[in-house]
């Protein structure tokens, strides 16, 4: 009785054991033993062949799955590869050489539906291998139509978490024109992620990685070009070119030619000193801009090992800014009544060099070892001319501004990989420092234009250690802390203004549980930010836009804080998330009257803490050919401030909705709207705005053409309201984002992209 006992006590710790989460490992490549990268794995129950797990291959081919069971299926696929289908027996399944299958290079017919995104613990995966937006044409486009994204123009953000850092193949974007560079059907998959952690800069509080297919063997080339027409029509065009060899060398080198610029029309309204005083300013404004950008560079693959350099040149011949006004105000009766017209020059100029390094070892290559070295110099200069005149008033202003920016910096990352524990440590150093010139003159004006000199000098050291463990099969945790020491020096004429030069360090954890099992996901998170002035906001320098209104630097800014606690819960394609922030310091544009100017003068200052909610829910629908996709997003918060004191507590809510139809003949039609409500964020009240956006793809074999029609009715208004310390300062503007464009894009082989990232990308943000 007693052995029987025993005996059924092993057969159940047995079953138990082999229940429990494991993980698999293996390495994909093709028929001539050349790896595969970014191939899709997915773990299949041996009972009824439902999805457990996936994950993709890596830029060597390797994967690994966690929470297997032996006898569950492994199911491996790979575009322009016959699907292959593996029982799980053991730890490894070695090496999976894939097929070709010619079969897909034929037509297809689909029937059903595919889910093209996974929500993970980070936020959310879109496959791009066969999904729609891959004919899209370029990377902006598809990325502007994915999940949990909100897209104006040229600008992407993520829904309650600001604008994202970009990465391609880990590599930092420092311009989103390299987005429509990049052609969406080299596009393996993008990572949407919503909870950075320590491992990325104090400021970033959204990421999104672009991962690209591989490039054979060869040459690869991509040539561009976009027109747009709107009230400032101008061209791009751009050629990039690649080489690579069988022993794991890339080359590679583009250059990019074009403009850019809007123009818009509107209107100011300014109320200051308690309703003494108001301005109406109405004008029309136009910029447009020149820009040249080359980049050389090249990566050698050694084994499971990769080292590559990058140097990028950038200049801006010609960046032009101009304004006609009417200005109508009651300071003063001698200029109630003035015609004004400004005119802003910019030159600028930049060199970067970026070097990486990859390295891998250990018995299963589960050790890595990544290093990041930056170098960068730019240099700026402005000149503005600003007249206004009326019938017993003439003022001319002129004012010049000079600067150039040096940083240094170096990162280093060491990962190590278990069989349910994944461990991350890292160190950071950053050195930069800025010089400002600035000078003018005034005929009529008090002197606020007195040349001066400033100065910035900052050591940045951050290090960081991050922890992911499986739990279970269906639970997963991560744990993080990153530490910030900055050491920031400020000079005014060469000397050292010691009030404004400070030491400080900032400690930021990470936590979060997750928990997945089939199509339902639910994580909580707890994270910590960092918001830093830009060194423009740290100038001690006025800046002059009308009689009546001014810009005043603020050099005793300090670094805001945010404290996040976060439920994210899907199912399916349904996605709810609540959030709870504790705001500390957050930086926003106030505006003050200033006697002795008679002005209403805005700056940039540390608010009061205060708390605020976002819920947001999304929801994503297949109705034949119709593909609607609903976002929403509600914000309220509690914040009183100013002197007198206001309450800034109206909540606000936006909705984007997105509709795709798949047509026949391979062409996709896009309609797109944008909703804003009446509230606040922060201190700024938006009114009502409404875009509609229109788009046609089509792709004939390398070809790929698409056309949009942005604000096509013309409907986005630019309304912000700001109350501050007895002051009102409303902005009205029409125009800009109306605009027809045309993207043609031809190429040949598949383009692989650096693999580097940036040491310091938060400080380059900031020059």
């Amino acid at each position: 009785m007693k052995k029987q006992k025993i005996g059924s006590l092993a057969i159940f710790l047995l079953s138990v054991g082999n229940a429990m989460a494991q993980q698999l490992n293996g390495k994909i490549t093709n028929e001539q033993g050349e790896a595969l990268p970014y191939a899709n794995v997915f773990l299949l129950s041996q009972q009824d062949s439902t999805f457990i797990k996936g994950t993709v291959s890596d830029e060597m081919g390797v994967f690994s799955v966690d929470g297997y069971s032996k006898g569950d299926i492994l199911k491996v696929s790979a575009m322009g590869y016959k699907t292959s289908y593996l029982p799980c027996q053991s730890d490894s399944v070695g090496i999976i050489a894939m097929q070709e299958d010619s079969k897909l290079l034929g037509e297809v017919v689909v029937k059903g539906h595919r889910n093209y995104v996974k929500s993970n613990n980070m936020g959310l995966t879109v496959s791009m291998i066969d999904n729609p937006l891959s004919k899209l044409g370029s990377a902006l486009d598809a990325i502007k139509q994915m999940p949990l994204i909100s897209g104006i123009g040229n600008n992407i953000s993520v829904l309650g978490k600001g604008t994202p850092e970009i990465y391609i193949n880990h590599r930092k974007v420092r311009d989103n024109s390299e987005l429509q560079q990049l052609p969406s059907q080299n596009i393996q998959s993008v990572e949407i992620i919503t909870n950075p952690g320590a491992k990325y800069e104090a400021d970033v509080k959204s990421v999104i990685i672009i991962h690209t297919k591989k490039q054979d063997l060869g040459w690869a080339g991509l040539a561009r070009f976009t027109g747009v027409l709107s009230g400032v029509s101008y061209g791009i065009g751009g050629l990039d070119l690649s080489w690579s060899g069988r022993q794991g060398l890339t080359l590679y080198g583009s250059g990019n030619l074009g403009g850019s610029g809007y123009k818009q029309s509107g209107y100011y309204l300014e109320d200051f000193n308690s309703g003494q005083y108001q301005t109406r300013t109405d004008g029309t404004y136009k910029r447009s801009s020149q820009n040249l950008k080359a980049t050389f560079g090249g990566s050698y693959d050694f084994g499971s090992n990769s080292v590559g350099i990058r140097y990028e040149f950038s200049r801006t011949p010609h960046n032009k800014y101009t304004s006609t006004n009417d200005i109508m105000t009651n300071v003063d009766s001698n200029y109630s009544n003035l015609e004004s017209t400004s005119e802003e020059s910019t030159q600028s100029s930049r060199h970067y060099i970026n070097s990486y390094g990859s390295f891998k070892f250990g018995a299963k290559k589960n050790y890595e070892l990544t290093t990041n070295v930056d170098y960068l110099y730019n240099i700026t200069g402005t000149s503005s001319q600003i007249g206004e005149h009326g019938q017993q008033y003439q003022n001319d202003i002129t004012t010049d501004s000079h600067g150039n920016n040096h940083l240094f910096a170096a990162k280093a990352n060491w990962n190590a990989s278990w069989k349910n524990v994944c461990l991350d440590l890292g160190v950071q150093y950053s050195y930069t420092k800025t010089h400002q010139t600035f000078g003018g003159n005034a005929t009529a004006e008090k002197n606020f234009f007195d040349a001066s000199y400033d100065e910035e000098k900052q050591h940045l050291t951050a290090g960081y250690v991050a922890a992911n463990w499986q739990i279970s099969k269906n639970w997963s945790a991560r744990t993080e802390l990153r530490m910030e020491n900055t050491d920031f020096t400020y000079l005014l004429n060469d000397k050292k203004i010691e009030e404004q030069s400070k030491t400080f360090c900032d400690w930021l954890p990470y936590l979060s549980l997750d928990y997945q099992k089939g199509n339902f996901g639910l994580d909580i998170s707890y994270s910590t930010t960092v918001d830093r002035p830009s060194y423009s906001m740290l100038s001690n320098n006025y800046s002059y836009t009308s009689h009546t209104s001014w810009y005043a630097g603020n050099p005793l800014l300090k670094s805001a804080l945010e404290r996040t606690l976060e439920l994210v819960t899907s199912y399916r394609k349904t996605r709810l998330s609540v959030s709870y922030t504790h705001s500390m310091r957050e930086l926003t544009t106030i505006y003050y009257y200033q006697e002795d100017l008679k002005a209403n003068v805005g700056t940039v200052v540390n608010l009061p803490s205060y708390n605020y909610f976002q819920f947001s829910l999304s929801q994503r629908l297949d109705v034949g050919i119709w593909h609607p996709s609903v976002y929403g997003m509600l914000k309220v918060q509690k914040l009183e401030y100013g002197n007198p004191e206001m309450s800034y507590n109206k909540p606000r809510l936006r909705v984007i909705m997105r509709n795709r139809f798949d047509l026949p003949w391979g062409i996709y039609a896009y309609f797109d709207g944008m909703w804003i409500g009446k509230g606040y964020s922060s201190t700024i009240y938006t009114k009502n705005d409404v875009l509609l956006d229109m788009g046609l793809n089509k792709s004939l074999g390398n070809w790929s053409f698409t056309i949009y029609w942005n604000d096509c009715f013309k409907l986005w208004r630019q309304e912000d309201l700001v109350r501050t310390n007895g002051v009102s300062f409303y902005q009205h503007f029409k125009g800009g984002t109306h605009n027809v464009s045309l993207n043609v894009t031809y190429s040949f082989n598949k383009k692989k992209n650096y693999r580097g990232k940036s040491a310091a990308q938060d400080e380059i943000n900031r020059l």
